[in-house]
């Protein structure tokens, strides 16, 4: 009886935006590097950075290559993070995509998600994260699924989808103004999987990824309020039943979850080891 091939398992494409902001890159890329899952590809998007990513990236090619995983990179001006986005999603030429900025939870994460996906038979899963600023946890994600209607929203670091639905609800909208409402086309790409009724979903109800929280939008009232502003936006061009209860309860479930966050210290070399 002939041995059966083992199949090689499918590829992640992990995609990265990144703008002058090399020592976050530097935890993302050590993060991915040291994930076990080894069909694997990095593509960074840089809008042209001043600052010694490039240099970063030339680094990290080689590590990346030692262990059996490839990373990609283009360096250009872009217009704005979403571009570069869905610049890199074009390039990319995994069966999975996952758009992070982050650092993993734990080095098996990926691997994690693509088995329940692929046991459920599944088209995207999802799973909890962990907001961290200046090495306190500021929010928790449980990664339970809920209803977008009342709010919801997945953690989108821990949003890995197929490439299939890449291909029917993508690129990511431009319409939004992401420097000011930073997660509006993620909402919008978001609502859009959970509208559609042929999809299926799997959840994960554990830390999957660890957010750096810091940006201007995350610490700005201003930005803040813009972001607001364009996620009910967002919410018209879906055709939300009730856009602005809608947008209410997804204020009000942040603002809980920030306000009852522990603010426990987080080992975050830990993390990386």
């Amino acid at each position: 009886m002939a041995n059966k091939v083992k199949e090689e398992p499918k590829k992640i494409s992990v995609i990265t935006p990144t703008f002058n902001s090399s020592y976050m890159l530097e935890k993302t890329l050590e993060s991915v590097l040291r994930q076990d899952y080894l069909n694997l590809e990095h593509i960074i998007a840089d809008a042209g950075s001043s600052d010694n990513t490039v240099e970063l990236l030339q680094k990290y090619k080689i590590k990346y290559r030692q262990v059996g995983k490839n990373l990609i990179w283009i360096s250009e001006k872009d217009n704005g993070i979403y571009d570069g986005v869905n610049k890199a999603s074009e390039m990319s030429t995994g069966d999975f995509l996952l758009h992070m900025e982050d650092i993993f939870a734990y080095d098996h994460a990926l691997t994690d998600m693509v088995e329940q996906l692929e046991k459920a038979n599944a088209d995207y899963v999802f799973g909890g994260l962990i907001y961290q600023l200046n090495g306190k946890i500021i929010r928790k994600w449980s990664g339970k699924p809920g209803n977008w209607e009342l709010g919801f929203m997945m953690a989108t670091p821990t949003l890995l989808y197929t490439r299939k639905v890449w291909e029917k609800h993508g690129p990511y909208s431009s319409d939004y103004v992401s420097e000011n409402g930073q997660d509006a086309s993620d909402y919008d790409f978001q609502i859009k999987l959970m509208k559609d009724k042929e999809l299926k979903f799997i959840s994960l109800p554990k830390p999957l990824v660890i957010y750096y929280a810091g940006g201007s939008s995350n610490n700005n009232f201003y930005y803040r309020w813009l972001c607001i502003k364009e996620c009910q936006k967002v919410l018209r061009n879906n055709h939300a039943r009730f856009p602005l209860f809608t947008n209410f309860c997804k204020t009000g479930i942040a603002l809980f979850a920030y306000i009852t966050a522990p603010r426990t210290i987080i080992e975050l070399d830990e993390w990386m080891k």
